[in-house]
């Protein structure tokens, strides 16, 4: 009779009931992103994030801010918040939060509310010990200054210069002025300028979104593309599933 090995099968057994989550990476400033770059995009309602937790280590999602009822929602635009869902309530329904990072793309963040979300924001994290798991995306670098003054995480979220009109020359000054004064953890956009970011901003990290995209093998070999970049540290995807690359 063949011996059994019990403590490969014990191995085996416990990663096919965990999964093959492996622990975070520490970028320059503190902000931990998961090993594997490839993270599950707009992921706004609760349903869809505990499915979406399962299989990915990095969610993104959509927040709204209602300076009325001072709190945070999670949706596209200020009519999303009839929904009633807020960020409190959906972190809440998460099953496993302090294994998650999280980008939190602030839709409606001004030079004059940035304080109160500020705070808002590390109250709702700091529970989950998601202060370095997550960080803040917005366009508006003058905001983006003021969050990472209360020491949150910050992505500036750069103009394409495929629909600015702007010539590469006047986009790579434009970005280097919003990088100086944010001075953000990242710059993200979208795929189409990981050719322009990777050559002009080599030296910081780099989060794209490559979507909408169907998981098409063409389109999974693209995301492999961004993902082999040591630059590029996350990729967003409408993906059912993350890959290896």
């Amino acid at each position: 009779m063949k011996r059994i090995h019990l403590l490969p099968a014990l191995l085996f057994m416990a990663l096919l009931v965990t999964g093959c989550h492996r622990p975070p990476v520490q970028l320059d400033g503190g902000l931990l992103v998961p090993y594997n770059k490839v993270w599950a995009h707009q992921v706004d309602d609760t349903l869809t994030a505990q499915a979406k937790e399962k299989l990915f280590d990095g969610l993104e999602l959509n927040i709204v801010y209602s300076a009325s009822q001072h709190q945070l929602f999670v949706g596209h635009n200020v009519m999303d918040t009839i929904k009633g869902l807020t960020l409190q309530q959906y972190l809440a329904a998460l099953k496993r939060p302090q294994e998650l990072c999280l980008w939190l793309d602030l839709k409606n963040i001004t030079y004059s509310t940035a304080d109160s979300i500020s705070e808002l924001i590390k109250e709702l994290l700091a529970p989950y010990d998601l202060l370095d798991r997550a960080f803040v995306e917005s366009t508006d670098p003058w905001s983006l200054e003021i969050v990472k003054y209360h020491g949150l995480h910050t992505s500036l979220w750069v103009e394409s210069f495929y629909y600015q009109g702007i010539d590469t020359a006047s986009w790579v000054e434009k970005v280097n002025e919003r990088i100086l004064r944010a001075h953000p953890d990242a710059i993200s956009c979208e795929y189409k300028m990981f050719g322009a970011l990777t050559e002009f901003f080599p030296d910081h990290n780099i989060f794209l979104w490559h979507t909408p995209a169907d998981m098409t093998p063409e389109n999974v070999e693209l995301t492999k593309t961004f993902c082999q970049h040591p630059s590029v540290k996350i990729v967003l995807v409408d993906y059912d599933q993350p890959i290896k690359y």
